[in-house]
Formats: structure tokens, sequence, C-alpha cells
């Protein structure tokens, strides 16, 4: 894709309208404490203390409604202080220019890092950065910084009492809203004609980060949430299983039935009320199942049957502690001290081949330069506010992320809702208003922002930049042409955050090589542990297979956003595979993740479940994985088929025999062989693409 093209596609993409809200009582809420705020400054007939309050109610506000994976008192609480303090420290070193932008610099740095723990996680840093910049920026002095940031500090506060209000719903709201989510999308791909829906990671990844969140106290009582968790991912190698292995007479009814199951499940866990699916779909499912010769089936109804027990069960508090933490997600449900794991996934990032500190340097450097062209720009005219750089630094924060494309649309989205929030607010501020109106219509537009806050960065700017040039430039007495000086910043902001990017990149199809090679290196200790231990029962180390595949699954997860994310990059030379073959290996990728899945899913129980014979099997994978990691990095070439002549003169040699549907024959070295052809065939389709690459030279992760 060429440059011009792609930032064409990149503008529309930015300019789209997404139907994305907040929930109703989150939205209420945030308004409220907007609402409440206003009205304090108008008792008090103080301009200030009204808009600073309106300010620091909305900002942690909009902490609340930014993926709440947390409970809403803490992501408030949060908020508040954050906020609240970096407003006091800008008021401080509000008369040393030097001294607010070091501190800008080192806030803009820790921000970028901040990333590493999520999106969510990145933009909330971003807002607290915003209480630096209002006070050190816009004061008129120190005395004046210090009062504005105590009236922000009491519109925060106003925002965690509101998130005390009633309604409350169920407890642990945000992992539940992970986990209906999550058997949603199960329910759907049981239904998908094409077998890659089973491997989506996202859903997955969101339940275990939110699970991951709730203190070591709290987690007895939710532990069926966990359980929850746990059998979702036996659900999903049971569903892979019987696509794999049935017959599709009847297979299709079934998996619709077990696709209601799922919605039921869903249901029950969002709503924290129990819902109970049609008796026909129980009755089809186990009828099925009993007419099966073969596991899969009868797992898959048995691993239902326990989700809906489970699911059942996480509507009583009580009840959860009582359960013992599911055999599945016994890491997960041990966890680690939320501070010692932060600290960890940060200092994991403190390399410069990492995104996160390419991306953390990049911020402090543009916002410390958006905030000296803002101060150089002046007043445009007289239209704005001189010497200050509040806008600029701001929007080129804002704009700023890790990659190419969604920095690209967020500038033309930040920048076209700006200019059309500038016509808005000026042709607002030409009747003259009342304070009450005044007060009234800023309450509105504060909520349309909150509203929009999802739909993409057009609506939400227009409705930001029409509250902002109200709330702050009409209160404090600036003429309204002072909206079109706001709209000319946030252009100039928008287009500095995109030449910053371009000077120092990073490409996600460059990141590819490396991740895909990071990934093979896991599968290359992961499925000779498997293959292993068919051996005997017990011969694999469940701990080591656990801990395997939970970095497989982050990996994985890794890969898919770089493939996804190197589409809308302009020149696919920066990847040795075109971007056809990049949606191949993600494919291939994940069906050698469910084939692993499925592997360990089967693991012997009893002494006649072994099957030792594929032992054999264990060094030519380990060699094959290893030599394919090795050219996925670009580091020498490998031949496909390799890997199938060795298997197939075992099985020649083993005399194994097929899995049988009729119930004749060994059943389970039967079903071991099938999925050891299934992984060996997705190995093997994989190695094909790799060596497709049409640059042999090595391509290191950038």
């Amino acid at each position: 894709m060429r440059w011009w093209s792609s930032l064409i596609r990149i503008g529309r993409d930015g300019l789209r309208i997404q139907r994305a809200f907040a929930a109703p009582s989150a939205i209420a809420r945030a308004v409220l404490g907007v609402l409440l705020a206003t009205v304090l400054g108008l008792l008090l007939d103080d301009p200030v203390a009204g808009s600073m309050a309106s300010v620091g109610a909305f900002i942690c506000g909009v902490g609340t409604l930014v993926s709440p994976l947390r409970h809403p008192v803490v992501n408030a609480f949060g908020m508040a202080v954050a906020f609240s303090t970096t407003a006091v420290l800008g008021a401080l070193v509000h008369s040393t220019t030097w001294a607010f932008l070091l501190l800008l610099g080192i806030a803009a740095f820790a921000t970028g890092l901040w990333r590493t723990l999520g999106v969510a996680s990145g933009i909330r840093g971003c807002l607290t950065v915003i209480g630096l910049m209002i006070t050190a920026d816009l004061a008129p002095g120190v005395h004046g910084g210090l009062v504005m940031a105590g009236w922000i500090a009491v519109g925060t506060g106003i925002v965690v009492v509101v998130q005390l209000l009633p309604p409350y719903g169920p407890r642990f709201a945000a992992q539940r809203r992970a986990l209906a989510a999550l058997y949603r999308s199960l329910a759907e791909a049981s239904v998908a004609a094409d077998l890659a829906a089973l491997g989506g990671t996202a859903p997955f990844t969101t339940a275990r980060q939110t699970l991951d969140l709730l203190p070591q106290f709290s987690r007895p009582t939710a532990a069926a949430l966990f359980g929850l968790l746990g059998e979702a991912e036996r659900i999903r190698r049971a569903l892979h299983t019987v696509r794999l292995t049935e017959p599709a007479a009847g297979t299709r009814e079934a998996l619709a039935a077990a696709a209601q199951v799922l919605g039921t499940v869903s249901r029950t866990v969002a709503s924290g009320r129990g819902h109970r699916p049609a008796d026909s779909a129980g009755t089809l499912l186990e009828s099925w199942a009993a007419a099966s010769p073969v596991r899969g089936p009868r797992d898959l109804a048995a691993r239902l049957r326990q989700a809906e027990q489970l699911a059942r069960s996480s509507t009583d508090d009580r009840l959860g502690d009582v359960l013992e933490p599911h055999a599945e997600v016994p890491g997960l449900y041990a966890g680690t001290p939320s501070v010692a794991r932060t600290a960890r996934r940060i200092r994991a990032q403190l390399r410069p081949q990492s995104p996160i500190f390419r991306h953390a340097v990049r911020l402090a450097v543009a916002v410390v330069v958006a905030e000296v062209i803002g101060r150089s720009i002046g007043g445009w005219g007289g239209l704005g506010i001189s010497a200050h750089g509040f806008w600029v630094a701001l929007t080129t924060m804002l704009v700023l992320f890790p990659e190419y494309g969604h920095t690209v649309a967020r500038a033309w989205g930040r920048a076209a809702g700006a200019v059309l929030g500038g016509v808005l607010a000026w042709a607002l501020s030409l009747p003259h208003w009342s304070p009450v109106g005044l007060a009234a219509l800023s309450v509105v537009l504060a909520a349309a922002s909150f509203v929009t806050l999802r739909t993409g960065q057009l609506m939400l700017n227009l409705w930001l930049t029409t509250w902002i040039v109200f709330l702050i430039h009409h209160v404090g007495g600036l003429p309204g042409p002072t909206a079109w000086a706001r709209a000319a910043d946030t252009v100039v902001g928008a287009a500095l955050a995109v030449l910053v990017f371009l000077v120092w990149p990073t490409w996600s199809a460059r990141r590819v090589p490396g991740l895909l090679a990071e990934w093979l290196r896991v599968q290359d200790r992961l499925l000779p542990e498997l293959l292993t231990g068919y051996a005997d029962v017990g011969a694999a180390d469940r701990a080591a297979v656990d801990a395997l595949r939970t970095r497989s699954r982050q990996l994985r997860g890794h890969l898919t956003a770089a493939v996804e994310q190197s589409h809308a990059e302009p020149a696919e030379r920066r990847c040795p595979w075109s971007g056809e073959q990049l949606e191949q290996i993600r494919t291939q990728v994940s069906a050698v993740a469910g084939c692993a899945g499925l592997l360990g899913e089967n693991l012997p129980r009893t002494p006649q479940d072994t099957v030792p014979e594929l032992t054999e099997l264990v060094d030519p994978m380990h060699e094959h994985l290893a030599a394919l990691a090795r050219a996925a990095a670009g580091a020498e070439t490998v031949a496909p088929g390799a890997l199938r002549r060795v298997f197939d003169s075992f099985t020649a040699r083993s005399g194994l025999p097929a899995e049988t549907t009729d119930g004749s024959g060994s059943v389970t070295a039967g079903r071991a062989v099938a999925l050891s052809t299934a992984t060996v065939d997705a190995v093997e389709a994989l190695t094909a693409t790799i060596a497709a690459r049409h640059r042999p030279r090595r391509h290191a992760a950038a």
C-alpha cells in the first residue's frame, strides 16, 4: 500500500462513527458528577470554582467509563488521587518553565510505559497528565494554580462519592461482563462455518486480565468465576475436537443446542440471576453424546453441564466460598501481588527494542516539543490564549499511540472533530447566556461527550471541543472566536503526533518475524512435553504445561495484534511476507495452538490410555520447531515436508490404528494418532508459509 493511499484509508477509518456506548448507569453517574460540580459553582457564584470542579468531575468521570476492568469506585478513586496530585504539582512549577517542561517529559514517559498494562491504562495515564498541564499552563500564578487544583480535587471527590450511589448491580461486575462476553464468543464460534473462529484469543485474554485484578481476599468468593474461565478453555477444546472428528450428520444440530446453552450461561453470569436453556437443547445434547462411541461429544456435554452449574453458583456469593480452585487455572487463581506484577511487566519493557519503550520515549519528546511549539505560536492573532501550549500538547499526547494505524486514525478524527466543534462552539457563543443557562448548557455538552466517548474521535472531539470552549473560555470572559484557536491548536498537535511517529516509527510488520520466532520457541518446549505425557499417566509436568500455554497465549495475542496492525501500514516490503501470507500465518498459528490444547486435553488418565509410541516423535518435533523458529527470524531456511516424512514413517512402523467411530479397536490410541496427525498437518502448513518469505535476509524485531 502506498503512503498516500494508506493515509486516506486510515483517515476514513478515523472519521467513522461507531455504535459503541458505555453502560447507561455509568454514563448517568458521570453526568451527575459534572452536574453537582456545576451546581456548586452556581451556589458559590464563583466561575473558577464551578469550571475547575467541573473539569475535575469530567476527567474523573471519563476515567470511570474507559474500559472499566476494575470496580468503578476503585477507578474513580485512583483517577481522583492521580489527577489531583498532578494538578498540585503543575501549580508548584507554574512559574518555572524549565521545571515544568522537565516534569512534563517525565510524566509523559511514565504514561507511555503505563501503556504496557493496556490501552485503557494508557488513556487514564494521559488523562492524569492533563492535570499537570492545566495548572502549570493555564493558571494565573502559583497561588491561583493551587486554588484551581483544590477545586479540581473537589470535582474528582464528587465523582468518587457518586459511584457509591445505587444501583449497584451484581458483585464482580467487571469480571462478569468479561466472562459473559467470552461465553457469547464461544456460542458464536460453535456454530460458525469456519473452524478458525475457535482460535480467537481476545475474549480469553480480557477475562484473564479482569480476574487477575481481583485482590487475593476476594478470590475464594469468586471461585465460580475462575471456574467458568477454566471451563471455557475446556469447552473450546471440546468444540475443536468435535469439529475435527465428528461426522456432519447430527453434529450441526447438536452444536446449535450447545450455542443455546452457552448463551444461557452468558446471560446468567452477566445478570447475576439464574437463566435456563430450553429443555430441548439439553435433551438433544444428551442423546447426541450417548449415541457417540467416541469421547468428544460426551466431553462437550459434560463441560456444558459443569459451566451451567458454575454459572448458577456464581449467583450465590456464599456458595462460592466452598468451591475449590479450578484445575484449569491454578496459576491465575493463586495470583501474584498486584504491585509486584505491575512492576515486573513494566520492567520487562525497559529495553530499546520494546515497542512500549519506544512509545514512551516518543511520547515524552513529542509532548515537550508540542508544548514549546504551542507557546511559540502565541494567540493566533488575538483569537487564543497567548504564551501557553496546552491544546497542542494535549492533542499530541492523546493522538500519539504505539501503532501507526491508531495514531493516524486518531489524528484525522480528532482534527476533524475539533474543527466541527469549533464551528458549533462559535455558534453557541453568539447569544447572551445567563449564568444558569450557561451552566445548564455546559452540563448538556458534557453529557454528549460522555455518550459519544466510544463512538470515535470525530464525535467525541466535536462535543468535547464545544464543551471545553464554553466552560473555560466563555466563562473566563474570552471572545467566541477563541473556538477557532482551539481547533487550530488541535490540528497542529495532531499533525505533530503523526510526524513524530514517522521520524522514529515502530512498524508492526517488522515485529512479526520476531514474535513468530518467539512463539515457535515456546511450542518447541510445549509440544514435546505434551507428546512425552502420553508415555505414562502423569508423565507430563502439568505446572510446566500450564505455564507454557499461558506464555503461548500471550505471544499469540501479541502476534495477532501485530498482524492486524500491519495491514494499515504503508509498505508491505517491511515484512518478509505479504498481507495474505500474514493472515495465513495467523490462522495457522491458531491451528497449531488448538492442536496443542487438544493434545493436553486428552493426556492419559489411566494406564490403558497411554500411547508410549508417541515419544518417538519428541525429538523430530523438537528439531523441526527449533529450525522453524530460526527460519521465522530469518536466520536460515526450512524445507516443508521433513516432519511429514518422519511422521509417515512412524505411523507405518508403529502400526497404531486410526481413530474409530464404531467402537472397535483402540479408541484411545486412535484418538492420539488423529491428534498427532492434525498437529503435524498444522505445523507443516505453517512451515510452508514461513518458507515462502520473499526476502531471505534476517529481519530483527523493531
